[in-house]
């Protein structure tokens, strides 16, 4: 413990000695005069509230140093994935793997130091000696940071890492082992030996798939012991073969692929397993198949084709509508007020994706654009496509407000322009036509362009402009807009028919009036996400013994989160019995949910919000829950990359009947040793009250002694 001042000690005592010489010389005048014990006691009561009054002018401050010793901690994380119990028909009660585990486990020492977890997804503390081993995944590296993070502030000094090193889940560990806080002492449990064994070493196909489009799986076959042998490979879909290739299996090491496909015919999650036929002797069927969950969209867009008259322009675009097998074509010519060739005008224009109009509205439109101007107003997507017949007075008057680009000036006359790409054009997908060069695009045929002004909208972005008599201008051609949720796109220039029949010298181009018309439709029927409820399943597919886990949002109606809605899913499961749960509020808009572990099964949901009794919106979705089998992708342990996590983190590899010993070996090393503390605490004189109250004391019994002395 030690004294410090704000200024320099001895400027505090030149100030003490002055104050002492003053006090002496005080009493040594006074009146009456006072001598012996009651001068000296006079003078000492003076001095020392002086004393005390000096000393805390100079801020004194007492540092008090504490040392103390941290005990180290050694965390010890338990493999409990099924990886350890591999064999061939998944029935053993403890196999070797799992044992070793549970026998390191009961001769590790009862000590404070030592901290044990299980670990396979995720890491948990261990609670007692209940080890079970029915982990679908694991991740190495997350333990390894998972155990740092708990610990963390407390003297852990080591790692130790029991298990057969076989990961499918996170980050490599090797990357994480060079920058491990503390070596990593790695024992490795299972066995090391090469077994004989067919396996699927992946399976890789796309999350999401169109209804009535091919789906291709690819598949990595590898075996060891099987070499030359023939096999089968099959994609199974609720118990039914949908595709199977015969194989023959690769020597040791090597893979062989097989490519499977299948056209989905039913919308929504679709959960297909891959099968490798098995054969005897292997060292476990449980890698023989593998599930995976795919999103099927029906992309099938209704489209409803108005035109305002006859014309190649409207052939053209009907031919290449037609060609498309994801459109469903609804068309419509007006032959005069009211009327159409084909029929009166659906009466129900919700049902349809999105609206194209072409040289719509017409001089005999009418009346019959007024339900078109108000369904597209609402929001149903529109391509507007000029032709020669086009009003342009009627089309800016009914359509105006969601055109991409509108005639301010309507003028009667024409001239012949070509398409000149913008820079926004060059890389906006609509103009990303496969097999077709934008550099090319200037050499098409020219369009029929109105001698009218037309002025694009403050939110529209104008993908292609004109060039008249060889002379770029800034006059837009192809526009699009994006406003409020709703898509509308614009060519307007009319003869697009031009572009459809195209001599041979430009069979280069031949792909992108099919392609544009293709993109625009897509483009303006593609659903921007302003959905105010948004809840999706951490994954598609979940294990057997995995807790199916969502995630949501809630938002109002300007898209502001909402914190305090009441969110709640309905589970569906394959046999139709519904389970209503209710998410958790994280904050910010931000709800999650632990659905707890399902049975096997295709499951939808439907998520609901609301807040103080109204309605905010709805999701739905789905998910199924199925046989992993990652941990038995590779059967028996890696105890190359169990070595190298020692190796790369300082520390080393450990056999498991030795880890009874470690502890203690770690102490003789010095690497398992107690952490010193210091602790330093400061406590200004000024915050003790006994100084203030020494002053109070010390003038008030001098002022007692002066007045029984008659000087006061």
């Amino acid at each position: 413990m030690d004294l410090t001042l704000a200024a320099s000690p001895l400027l505090l005592l030149l100030a003490l000695a002055a104050a002492g010489a003053l006090t002496w010389w005080t009493y040594g005048r006074s009146t009456p005069r006072v001598t012996g014990v009651r001068r000296g006691l006079l003078v000492g009561l003076r001095f020392v509230a002086l004393f005390v009054v000096v000393l805390l002018l100079f801020e004194p401050v007492f540092r008090n140093v504490e040392r103390d010793e941290e005990p180290p901690v050694l965390a010890v994380l338990l493999d409990a994935s099924e990886s350890l119990t591999a064999d061939p028909e998944g029935t053993s009660d403890e196999p070797p793997g799992a044992e070793a585990v549970r026998a390191a486990l009961a001769t590790l020492p009862s000590s404070d130091a030592v901290r044990l977890y299980r670990f396979a997804a995720d890491l948990q503390p261990l609670a007692g000696d209940s080890l079970a081993f029915d982990g679908e995944r694991t991740d190495i590296a997350g333990a390894i940071q998972a155990v740092e993070s708990r610990l963390e502030g407390q003297n852990l000094r080591g790692i130790v890492l029991v298990s057969d090193g076989r990961y499918n889940t996170g980050r490599n560990p090797l990357y994480l082992a060079e920058r491990a806080r503390v070596p990593l002492y790695t024992a490795v449990v299972g066995d090391t030996t090469a077994q004989r064994d067919v396996q699927l070493s992946r399976v890789v196909t796309n999350e999401v798939a169109y209804l009535g489009s091919l789906l291709p799986v690819r598949v990595g076959v590898r075996a060891r012991g099987f070499a030359g042998q023939p096999a089968t490979v099959s994609l199974v879909e609720g118990g039914r073969t949908v595709a199977s290739e015969a194989v023959t299996l690769p020597g040791d090491g090597l893979e062989t692929t097989v490519e499977l496909a299948v056209t989905p015919s039913q919308p929504g999650l679709r959960r297909y397993t891959v099968v490798v036929s098995r054969l005897p002797g292997e060292a476990t069927f449980r890698n023989n198949s593998e599930s995976v969950a795919v999103r099927v969209l029906d992309t099938r867009r209704r489209v409803l084709l108005v035109a305002g008259a006859p014309s190649p322009d409207l052939r053209a675009l009907r031919t290449a509508l037609e060609a498309d097998p994801q459109v469903d074509l609804t068309v419509r010519t007006q032959r005069g007020p009211g009327a159409f060739y084909e029929g009166a005008l659906p009466a129900d224009l919700d049902r349809y994706d999105a609206a194209v109009l072409v040289g719509f509205p017409g001089p005999a439109s009418g009346a019959s654009a007024g339900p078109l101007a108000e369904a597209v107003a609402a929001g149903l997507p529109a391509l507007f496509v000029l032709a020669a017949q086009t009003d342009l007075g009627a089309l800016g008057r009914l359509f105006g407000d969601v055109l991409p680009a509108s005639p301010a000036v309507v003028r009667p006359g024409t001239d012949e322009a070509g398409l000149v790409v913008t820079p926004a054009g060059s890389t906006h997908p609509v103009l990303q036509v496969p097999g077709v060069s934008s550099d090319r695009l200037d050499r098409l045929p020219p369009l029929s362009y109105s001698t009218s002004r037309w002025v694009p909208a403050p939110d529209a972005r104008v993908l292609a402009t004109v060039r008249l008599r060889g002379v770029p201008l800034d006059a837009p051609l192809l526009a699009v807009r994006a406003s409020g949720g709703r898509r509308t796109a614009a060519l307007l220039g009319a003869g697009s028919w031009r572009w459809a029949g195209l001599p041979a010298d430009l069979d280069d181009l031949s792909a992108f009036y099919p392609g544009l018309m293709d993109n625009l439709l897509r483009w303006v029927t593609a659903r921007e996400d302003r959905r105010p409820v948004r809840v999706r399943p951490s994954r598609a597919l979940f294990g057997e013994r995995e807790p199916v886990t969502f995630s949501g949002q809630v938002y109002d109606e300007s898209l502001d989160p909402v914190a305090d809605a009441d969110l709640r899913v309905t589970i569906t499961a394959p046999d139709g019995t519904q389970t209503p749960l209710t998410m958790r509020p994280l904050g910010n808009g931000r709800y999650a949910l632990d659905a707890g572990v399902l049975p096997e099964g295709s499951y939808t949901y439907v998520a609901e919000a609301e807040r103080t009794g109204q309605r905010l919106g709805e999701d739905r979705g789905a998910f199924a829950v199925g046989a992993l089998a990652l941990e038995f992708r590779e059967p028996g342990a890696d105890a190359a990359l169990m070595r190298q996590l020692a190796q790369r983190s300082g520390g080393r590899v450990v056999p498991v009947d030795e880890l009874a010993d470690l502890p203690a070996r770690l102490v003789e090393e010095g690497r398992l040793a107690a952490r010193p503390i210091e602790q330093e605490r400061e406590t200004p004189l000024l915050h003790l009250p006994f100084l203030l109250g020494l002053v109070v004391v010390s003038l008030t019994a001098e002022w007692f002694v002066r007045k029984r002395s008659g000087m006061v």
